[in-house]
């Protein structure tokens, strides 16, 4: 029987059938530019724009037309996962035949690893179809065995916070890494909550609720008993550098989210002082980032507070110290723009149309078609300007609102030009 999006449900069983499916049908589709892109951080950009790097689900890479308001929080990320997994795989091999043959690759990557509970494993061994098991696997790899309930901190559900870490796994391991998944996963987790203890008592010591915080993280990382002892307590004294650099992972993109994980666990529960800031240097450092990479990470940071929110991101939403943190990251993505100010003034007023849109969004609301219009014509304008186009990827909505906002204030001259222009043009008439 031929599925439709109606009848859609991740989660359920033949759920990832049914997307293979509805994919080959031309129901969920993407950017086929995005493929054959040359950006090595690629996949990075875009995992943060729909929220998978931070556990969390703002949006999808093929499905953005089902309702995700009818899915729950595991079954957004089940789907995310497979879609980024996906999107990895078709950027590596840059051509898409049968589902078949992506499947067994995600399986041979996650050879060794049969979900967490006994019921779990038995399911598993008992499952000969590649699709179901896939559909158990995905399940298992986005929840996290954990009895620390009721708290609300970070991202207000437990999901697996460590999730993204399995995208960074099949991507190496698309390019080689025979190493096992499960012994891998513990290289890399490790790695990561070093970083994340060494952000957490980089002033010294840890409140509260960076000891929530790094518990979620223990509980995601699923590591062997021994291993989270020793982890455990490393989050209640801290790590020197030397121990972190002894025990690193040398992957860019695990270094540049386990700096974004430390930069915003110490944003989440207070705004970072202009010490902390430089201590966070030593991080980076440490992780062999380069100042421009560490740069790009805080803006990543930034950028994805500005659109989510403080009530989405931070510990407690209606704490002084969290609104602060949230209004400087805010503003900190303002003053990206700000900078390329004169230029983003330049390429608009080059625009008529756009103008003369911009100009009535003013006054008026626009229409949808309008609206996209604006918008198809500002992606364009920004895919030009680097340091803003890494914010787009996939679509541009990123920061689409927040440019929105600033054009009046950034062109007043610019819509005074083009009215006199119009005035001038009619009187003529």
């Amino acid at each position: 029987m031929s599925s439709t999006k109606t009848d859609f449900s991740p989660g359920s069983k033949n759920w990832i059938a049914k997307f293979f499916d509805l994919f080959k049908k031309g129901d969920f589709t993407f950017d086929t530019d995005l493929i054959s892109q040359n950006e090595s951080n690629l996949t990075h950009f875009i995992s943060h724009q729909t929220g998978l790097i931070y556990g969390t689900t703002k949006s999808f890479i093929f499905t953005n037309n089902l309702d995700k308001k009818r899915l729950n929080t595991d079954e957004q990320l089940q789907l995310l996962l497979l879609e980024t997994l996906f999107f990895t795989y078709l950027r590596k091999q840059q051509t898409f035949n049968h589902s078949e043959t992506f499947i067994d690759e995600v399986l041979a990557f996650y050879k060794g690893y049969n979900g967490s509970g006994i019921w779990k494993q038995l399911q598993f061994k008992m499952t000969q179809n590649p699709h179901r098991k896939l559909e158990l696997i995905l399940a298992a790899r986005v929840g996290i065995k954990s009895s620390f309930l009721g708290a609300n901190y970070w991202l207000k559900h437990l999901s697996n916070a460590f999730i993204f870490l399995d995208v960074i796994l099949f991507r190496a391991y698309l390019e080689g890494n025979t190493t096992p998944f499960l012994k891998n996963h513990e290289r890399y987790t490790s790695s990561m909550l070093n970083g994340l203890i060494y952000a957490a008592f980089i002033d010294g010591k840890t409140e509260a609720n960076e000891k929530k915080i790094l518990k979620h993280f223990l509980a995601s990382a699923a590591l062997p008993r021994k291993i989270y002892r020793r982890f455990k307590e490393r989050s209640k004294i801290g790590i020197s550098v030397r121990l972190l650099k002894q025990e690193l992972v040398n992957d860019t993109l695990l270094a540049q989210i386990t700096y974004e994980f430390g930069h915003l666990l110490l944003q989440s529960t207070h705004l970072i002082s202009p010490d902390e800031k430089q201590k966070l240097k030593t991080l980076g450092a440490a992780l062999n980032m380069s100042n421009a990479q560490m740069l790009e990470s805080e803006e990543m940071c930034a950028a994805f507070v500005a659109q989510s929110g403080p009530e989405e991101l931070l510990v407690y939403k209606q704490s002084t110290e969290a609104s602060f943190a949230f209004k400087e990251t805010s503003q900190r993505w303002l003053r990206i723009i700000g900078r390329n100010k004169d230029r983003l003034i330049l390429e608009v007023k080059e625009s008529k149309e756009l103008m003369d849109l911009l100009q009535k969004s003013t006054k008026e609301e626009l229409s949808p078609e309008e609206k996209e219009q604006v918008k198809a014509q500002f992606y364009d304008i920004l895919k030009s300007m680097p340091s803003l186009a890494l914010f787009l990827l996939p679509g541009g909505t990123l920061i689409f609102p927040i440019v929105m906002k600033l054009v009046p204030e950034l062109i007043p001259s610019a819509f005074k030009i083009n009215e006199v222009a119009k005035k001038q043009n009619e009187d003529e008439l």
